[in-house]
């Protein structure tokens, strides 16, 4: 089953969910500050703000391969936020290199995903990713090992996000390894992600293995009894 998005794009149909991707994901995790993204945070949805000024930032490059409902690379990039007494990352920018997952991102999860594109090169040391807007270097990351020992784990975990003023969860499903690997993310000053610039050392992970996306749920204004 497919659904339509927008008239303007009616020729775009996309799966509908859940969706499950098969890949790896490069996640980094770090400080930025906080009045960098307080303005991107839409009601009702709060920033988690740390002592000094600082809040959480994350970005994280995927590879979705065969077994996939699309086969597609992605950016996600954004900040952690809480409604009540639920806690998690918010996407304040997404890329993806596939149209289908553009348009069903857009529709599905409501995600601010734009058409990125994504060089990747693999060898047997490193892999290195490239990822562009059309125009300008969105990032860069390499010196990720290609030989690294991966810890199984699995759990469930939600995105939030807003749509109509009313807070959203994103649920997942995540059946993973992963580990803490040294690699190299390099953000150009014009980059559209240039605000997200790390105030802090830099905690880079490595993850392989499925996820299951489910539909956006949105959460009741009020919070649980």
């Amino acid at each position: 089953m497919s659904h339509p998005p927008a008239t303007s794009l009616a020729r775009i149909t996309y799966p509908a969910p859940p969706w499950v991707l098969w890949g790896s994901m490069l996640v980094a995790t770090f400080l930025i500050r906080a009045d960098a993204v307080h303005e991107r945070i839409p009601d009702p949805l709060q920033l988690i703000t740390l002592p000094g000024g600082f809040a959480m930032g994350f970005i994280a490059v995927s590879r979705y391969t065969a077994g996939s409902t699309r086969e597609y690379s992605e950016v996600l990039a954004g900040t952690v936020v809480r409604h009540h007494n639920h806690y998690g990352p918010f996407v304040t920018e997404s890329g993806v290199d596939d149209r289908q997952a553009q348009i069903g991102g857009q529709e599905i999860w409501k995600l601010p995903r734009q058409l990125w594109r994504f060089d990747w090169e693999f060898d047997e040391r490193e892999t290195r990713v490239r990822v562009w807007d059309g125009v300008r270097l969105v990032l860069s990351i390499s010196d990720v090992p290609t030989q690294a020992r991966l810890f199984p784990s699995s759990l469930h975990a939600s995105m939030l996000n807003a749509v109509a003023g009313q807070a959203a969860l994103i649920p997942g499903t995540y059946m993973i390894r992963a580990t803490s690997a040294a690699w190299n993310l390099q953000l150009p000053p014009d980059s559209p992600l240039a605000y997200l610039r790390p105030t802090s050392p830099t905690a880079t992970l490595i993850i392989k293995g499925v996820a299951d996306v489910d539909a956006l749920t949105v959460l009741p204004d009020a919070p649980p009894a």
